[in-house]
């Protein structure tokens, strides 16, 4: 079954973001937070897919659809993030990270599962 995103809010937005542990300090904080981290992304009300990658035993990638700007702005306040970005700034060094987000112009395609845009906007071609 193949399927195509219709977006009909015109608001959505792709995030991308890696973080690389660059020291032990970062690589014992990156994987003891990563699943809650995870869990937040994929439960806060904004976000409705979210897709972790491991890149290698230092880094990973993730990917996280959201409704629109406004609700990934909301997710920044939350205590993960906040959490985040408490152990950045008292350790600077410890991880390298990027961070990009796309607002959704047209579609893609899904084969055979429904994930990524396809989870929240879809139709069968």
């Amino acid at each position: 079954m193949m399927y195509e995103v219709d977006i009909t809010n015109r608001e959505t937005v792709v995030f991308v973001n890696s973080i690389r542990a660059k020291n032990l300090k970062g690589f014992c904080w990156l994987w003891f937070n990563l699943p809650g981290i995870i869990r937040s992304v994929k439960r806060h009300h904004g976000a409705y897919e979210c897709i972790p990658a491991l890149v290698s035993p230092l880094q990973i990638v993730m990917v996280s659809y959201w409704l629109s700007y406004r609700e990934l702005g909301e997710y920044y306040k939350s205590d993960w993030h906040q959490r985040f970005t408490q152990f950045t700034t008292k350790n600077p060094t410890a991880l390298g990270m990027f961070f990009e987000s796309y607002a959704v112009e047209k579609s893609g395609r899904y084969i055979n599962g429904v994930f990524g845009l396809g989870k929240n906007f879809r139709r069968k071609m």
